[in-house]
């Protein structure tokens, strides 16, 4: 069994109470390596009555301890379709160019520090933005597609077979919505018929020519018990000599107080042909345990960014939704599971 090892020093970036902009929380980072270091972009939050989230950035040369090179947010809600907030930059390199897809919020979150009650749930979107120098960004707009709530979206780092390829989390795809009451307020503009949507919120990966426009949708991963909630992409996917690595995120509902738990778990595709899935661990590789894992209502561990370096596997998270956290393993032991789990082809 594999799992990772959590950082001995617990949380490696937390709140700066003297930052008005962040000292409600930090975490759900994008991290990339450069020629100069490890570049991290952190999720901010600085008060809890209206939840608004901003990006903060931070730099480490051991990609332990990080600095803050701004005292201000980097990046912020600016446009219509993000008008409330900017959540969870996930980060890759293509070319001499740096991507963040993030998650666009239209409407206010919180009244109050309470969720507003309304007709329809929120509707979040994923945006892209491109930067040489993450002081600088160009807004490239969203690239979900439109109606279908999608908060996870991470893109592969090169291009594969000539186009991009993308994986993403359409919370509106999928049985669970069309249960509801609500389905009829809404156009989803589904890739597929009803009967043929998996049960709850899943994986999908999509292709494209240009970044922006996004065709090709196909189911990758799906939840699989029946305590499950749904899955999303972590992080962005990391190439291995067996196939793209995913680490993703996994909801579940616990038993006991019917709270939801988020967990890493792990997935390998193949490099040339991303729709075919090779291989997954049935279990958590890091699962909310640490005390600055559990607090508030929902247990969470929430990776989003990482990659790997002399065989380490880093893995980002976000904890509590309030810390920025780090968990390493070797990636050559995870790969030898992986191979232990190799999915059955039809």
């Amino acid at each position: 069994m594999f799992k990772l090892k959590r950082h001995f020093g617990g949380p490696i970036l937390s709140p700066n109470k003297n930052l008005e902009w962040e000292r409600e929380g930090v975490f759900n980072p994008g991290v990339i390596q450069t020629d100069k270091g490890i570049i991290m972009l952190y999720r901010a939050v600085g008060e809890r009555e209206a939840y608004i989230s901003r990006f903060g950035l931070a730099k480490s040369l051991d990609g332990v301890n990080f600095e803050r090179l701004s005292k201000e947010p980097v990046f912020g809600p600016g446009e219509f379709f993000d008008h409330w907030s900017t959540e969870d930059p996930r980060i890759i390199k293509i070319d001499n160019e740096y991507f963040i897809t993030y998650v666009a919020v239209p409407e206010r979150i919180m009244n109050n520090g309470r969720s507003i009650l309304r007709p329809i749930p929120l509707e979040t979107s994923a945006a892209l933005l491109k930067t040489k120098n993450f002081v600088s960004f160009e807004k490239m707009g969203l690239i979900s597609p439109a109606g279908s709530d999608n908060k996870d979206i991470v893109i592969f780092p090169q291009k594969i077979g000539g186009r991009y390829a993308m994986l993403h989390r359409p919370n509106r795809w999928s049985k669970e919505w069309f249960s509801t009451s609500y389905e009829k307020f809404v156009d989803e503009g589904l890739p597929c018929p009803i009967e043929k949507l998996p049960d709850q919120p899943s994986i999908w990966l999509a292709w494209s020519d240009n970044l922006k426009n996004w065709t090709d949708h196909k189911l990758l991963i799906w939840p699989e018990h029946h305590l499950d909630e749904k899955v999303g992409p972590g992080l962005p996917p990391i190439k291995t000599i067996d196939g793209w690595l995913l680490v993703y995120h996994h909801v579940a509902r616990d038993w006991n107080t019917g709270s939801f738990v988020y967990s890493t778990r792990v997935a390998l595709v193949d490099l040339n042909n991303p729709s075919k899935l090779l291989s997954k661990i049935p279990y958590d590789i890091l699962a909310p345990e640490a005390s600055y894992e559990t607090e508030g209502e929902v247990k969470v561990v929430f990776p989003t960014g990482g990659f790997v370096k002399d065989d380490i596997l880093f893995v980002y998270y976000g904890s509590s939704d309030r810390y920025v956290c780090l968990a390493t393993g070797l990636l050559s032991e995870l790969l030898a599971e992986l191979q232990k789990h190799k999915i059955k082809m039809q």
